[in-house]
């Protein structure tokens, strides 16, 4: 059973101001048009750098896709510094790496809680390269078979800058959403994860400013 933290405001004041930031993002994302294939949409979340909030963006952005009817996964692809097993309480090390590392099917990695219509994949524990991982076969097929059953599926992914892995997995996603937080983000730092994200075959759907006053 997922245990909800208190960075959940979509879930635990959803009259909040901050939760109606996160309907305005979740509507933003619908009128790019994204929600109307018959498969699910793969957005992917990034930073410039470490300490954007991302994941916190992430998480109640899901909570609000699924308070809106739709069905909604959300992946920690962040295998280097994975935080989104804390938002959501999952204890245990299994996780996405225990099936791209071949030892758990991808039917036993995901979690399931209160929020119906909610799966969470947290990272789990690997000694194994994350781009060598999140690279391979089976990530695309794990992808597709999410694809088949949700509606959205959202990757949490290390900053792009410092990282390969946000690269690897652009040509998987629809789109990328750049999480960059008020009076702290470098603009060069953003205007190199946009040029990063297009030379991987992907493109920036939008910036999702966090702590903007």
């Amino acid at each position: 059973m997922l245990r909800l933290n208190n960075s959940l405001i979509a879930d635990s004041s959803p009259s909040s101001y901050i939760s109606e930031s996160f309907r305005s993002l979740r509507t933003y994302i619908r009128h790019l048009g994204l929600l109307n294939s018959n498969k699910g949409t793969v957005l992917l979340f990034t930073s410039g750098e470490a300490g954007e909030g991302k994941t916190t963006i992430l998480a109640n952005l899901a909570v609000s896709f699924v308070q809106d009817g739709k069905k909604v996964a959300v992946i920690d692809c962040n295998l280097r510094n994975p935080s989104l097993h804390s938002v959501f309480g999952i204890e245990g090390s299994d996780g996405l790496t225990s099936y791209l590392s071949g030892a758990e099917k991808s039917s036993d990695i995901s979690a399931y809680g209160s929020l119906a219509n909610l799966t969470v994949i947290p990272a789990g524990v690997t000694k194994v390269s994350p781009p060598d991982l999140l690279g391979s076969e089976k990530m695309t097929i794990l992808l597709d078979e999410l694809k088949e059953s949700h509606d959205l599926i959202l990757l949490d992914t290390p900053p792009a800058v410092e990282y390969s892995d946000a690269r690897i997995l652009a040509p998987y996603s629809d789109g990328v959403i750049l999480v960059a937080r008020y009076g702290k983000s470098k603009r060069d730092s953003i205007r190199k994860v946009k040029v990063l994200m297009e030379q991987a075959g992907s493109k920036i759907l939008g910036i999702a400013m966090n702590q903007a006053k």
